[in-house]
């Protein structure tokens, strides 16, 4: 019994070494795996970051206007001479260029002090003939009675009757003379005609006018319009009634409002080799002056099934345009035909584009096709 004693034990010594020692290789390799995901981690992590960013625009179909630009003139809706209509000299101007004002505010003063002396005049000679006929009408009425009575004549009657009618043709001339010389007077005052914007004022402080002589140049700014020259291209495609995009750019702010086509002119300007097109401006609330230059956008054709993008997302190289697209963490690289593009954006057919793709609209500035990428989120 005691022979085989030392050889058990040497025997259960091993047996522990020998799960010490697989303990330990079952540790070492398990910290290894673990370095090795988390360096893998790291790495995939550090991989996800160095990516190019880029976003990206949904493939949504839509319909759109395909537009056409023009620069196009401001131009009054109404300008107006604003003429003498007395003589006189010129006391005060108050319209000064590029001023608005309203129907009936004073414009020009002028004074005349010969036509202030004939109302004055024709007033105390109006007062007189109206006393006298008021003096004649009482008396007839006193002379009817005393006729009725039998204590006047049929003669004396008449006579009366025929002095009441006299006098009451002077006093009608003289009123009619009176509201004459009244209305001269009053237009020694020049008002405006019309609400809108002073283009010039011609006479100066002290000068005399005559009847007729021109004294004010202005324009109606509530009834502005747009004149653009457009090719015969162009003419053909446009309607009265249409709906034009107005814009200008005025200390760094884009201005835009609405117009509406009034009409194309039938003739070709032959210096030019242009059509007029007019259109009324809806709302100007800019306060746009008449002269200014605008940028007429002018709706040509209707585009159905295209996706709107922006215009920087179309590319091209020597002699193709292209956009990136972005399928499974790439960007691709695809071939297109613009059916439409201006200055801020464009139109690209649906069927041209890879199904299960998104536009790259920005970061797409120096990728390549196939380049790994991140969508930003």
């Amino acid at each position: 019994m005691s022979k085989f004693q030392p050889e058990r034990n040497l025997s259960k010594e091993w047996r522990w070494f020998i799960a010490i020692i697989i303990t330990f290789v079952a540790l070492t390799v398990g910290l290894y795996f673990r370095m090795i995901s988390v360096r893998s981690a790291a790495y995939e992590a550090e991989k996800e970051k160095s990516l190019r960013v880029v976003r990206v625009q949904p493939l949504i179909a839509t319909e759109v206007w395909k537009t056409t630009s023009f620069l196009a003139r401001i131009e009054g809706g109404q300008s107006i001479d604003v003429r003498a209509q007395v003589g006189g000299w010129v006391v005060s101007r108050d319209a000064v260029r590029g001023q608005e004002v309203e129907k009936n505010e004073i414009l020009i003063v002028l004074e005349d002090e010969r036509e202030t002396l004939k109302l004055k005049e024709a007033e105390s000679r109006l007062k007189s003939a109206r006393a006298n006929l008021k003096d004649l009408r009482r008396r007839l009425e006193q002379t009817k009675t005393l006729f009725d009575k039998g204590i006047v004549s049929r003669g004396n009657l008449d006579s009366l009757s025929n002095q009441v009618e006299a006098e009451s043709a002077n006093f009608n001339a003289l009123e009619a003379s009176y509201k004459l010389m009244k209305w001269d007077v009053e237009h020694l005052v020049v008002r405006s005609p019309i609400s809108g914007r002073i283009v010039e004022v011609l006479p100066d402080i002290g000068q005399e006018v005559s009847v007729g002589d021109l004294l004010v140049k202005m324009v109606n700014s509530s009834q502005e319009r747009v004149i653009a020259g457009v090719g015969p291209r162009w003419a053909r495609l446009i309607e009265p009634g249409m709906t034009v995009k107005l814009s200008t750019t005025s200390d760094g702010n884009v201005q835009v409002t609405e117009g509406k086509i009034i009409g194309v002119s039938p003739d070709m300007d032959s210096s030019s080799g242009t059509y007029e097109v007019e259109a009324e401006i809806v709302v100007n609330e800019y306060d746009w002056w008449p002269g200014e230059i605008v940028n007429m956008q002018v709706p040509v054709e209707l585009l159905k099934g295209v996706i709107i993008l922006p215009r920087t997302a179309v590319l091209s190289d020597s002699k193709d345009l292209f956009i990136f697209v972005y399928k499974d963490g790439k960007a691709l690289k695809v071939p297109v035909n613009v059916t439409w593009l201006n200055e801020t954006e464009g139109a690209v057919p649906l069927n041209m584009i890879p199904e299960g793709t998104q536009i790259i609209v920005e970061g797409h500035v120096g990728l390549a096709g196939g380049q790994l990428v991140r969508s930003m989120e």
